[in-house]
């Protein structure tokens, strides 16, 4: 079976999320042939393991235009292409799939949307003659998927004549790949640090939220705590974290900024020590850190944004308003001071094995495609 994912801005890093590990584990397990045609955009080290059986087909740029460059690639190789995979709900993706069912119209097109809530949003507020449009759009395609539990009924409703072709497929995590290195869930390896992953000082990661927070309670725990943030650092919030310091200089030592770590072993390995992570963005789409967190057992404490309700419930966790302080510091307090952290560690670590495991997910993408 011939598989292709067009989708022309895949870089290394995509390799390891869903662009790259769906047809990487349709390799895997089902045996097929699964290419991703891109651009050469940089190296690609994750081929060599990660996704080690993967194949790459670089597309030339003759004109860097995106539905230009890939209907052309299209045209030329839709034929040989069994399935073709394209993602969102974008002009090339519309190209995408009429050049290829007017080219190859026995293949199959798998259309994953990758999408958040303003989808649904913009589809609610289509004219009628509108959504006849997106209809014929979305004819062309054999199977479309969503990734959000909430979006998935909203979605059938709003696409009535789509709906026997919606299917959700949640993106997830590789326990092969941790297993391999040797990354297994073990709450005893842990040490009390509260972990907040993302772009640091971003405007809608709102990271001083957790940095205030902590403020007010580090000291009210049973237990000394520290507060960690893994990500980049924006240049514009260097300031706040000197007037920070000048404001609580006895947390010098129990606020760590670690910036971005690209070694995804060593990020992971934060994950695999921390007992809390906490997430305080205003919004998010789908926030996969999420997923991360939850696949080494971390308790999580978030703002209630993108899939954070999936995972979390009131037995292993606390979601708490969007810029709510006070609420957020009591929550974490809580999960400091709980005398049962483990049960909800190995409970939140239990949810993503069921729910997000790649190879459980693309079991069911199988089965999808082949019905």
């Amino acid at each position: 079976m011939n598989y292709t994912l067009v989708y022309l801005k895949t870089a290394n890093v995509n390799l390891v999320k869903d662009m790259g590990m769906i047809p990487y584990k349709l390799h895997k397990l089902y045996n097929y042939n699964s290419v991703v045609a891109c651009y050469k955009n940089g190296e690609y080290p994750y081929l060599e393991d990660e996704v080690k059986g993967l194949k790459l087909d670089f597309v030339e740029k003759k004109t860097g235009n995106l539905a230009l460059d890939g209907a052309l690639y299209i045209f030329k190789n839709a034929k040989e292409i069994d399935i073709l995979q394209i993602f969102h709900v974008t002009l090339y993706s519309l190209i995408y799939a009429y050049v290829y069912k007017f080219l190859n119209p026995k293949g199959k097109i798998y259309h994953k949307l990758d999408c958040s809530h303003l989808l649904v949003e913009r589809i609610e507020g289509l004219s009628s003659i509108e959504k006849h449009f997106v209809n014929k759009f979305f004819n062309r395609s054999d199977l479309i998927s969503v990734e959000q539990e909430a979006l998935y009924p909203k979605l059938k409703e709003l696409l009535p004549k789509q709906a026997h072709k919606i299917v959700r497929i949640p993106n997830g995590v590789d326990f092969d790949f941790f297993r391999r290195k040797g990354l297994f869930y073990n709450y005893s390896a842990k040490e009390n640090i509260i972990l907040n992953v993302a772009r640091v000082g971003a405007e809608e990661k709102n990271t001083p939220l957790v940095l205030e927070a902590f403020a007010k309670i580090w000291d009210k725990g049973e237990d000394k705590w520290i507060l960690k943030l893994v990500g980049p650092i924006e240049e514009s919030f260097k300031g706040y974290i000197e007037d920070y310091f000048s404001r609580y200089p006895h947390l010098k030592d129990k606020v760590i900024f670690t910036g971005e770590i690209k070694d995804r072993e060593k990020l992971y390995e934060e994950y695999r020590k921390a007992k809390i992570f906490t997430l305080t963005s205003q919004f998010e789409s789908v926030a996969f850190a999420f997923i991360e967190a939850a696949a080494f057992g971390n308790v999580i404490v978030s703002t209630d944004v993108g899939i954070v309700r999936e995972i979390v419930t009131e037995e292993n966790g606390n979601i708490v308003p969007v810029g709510n302080l006070e609420e957020l510091s009591k929550a974490l307090l809580k999960q400091m001071n709980s005398l049962d952290l483990e049960h909800k560690s190995k409970k939140t670590y239990d949810i993503c094995l069921k729910k997000y495991d790649w190879n459980k997910i693309v079991k069911d993408l199988f089965k999808y495609l082949n019905e």
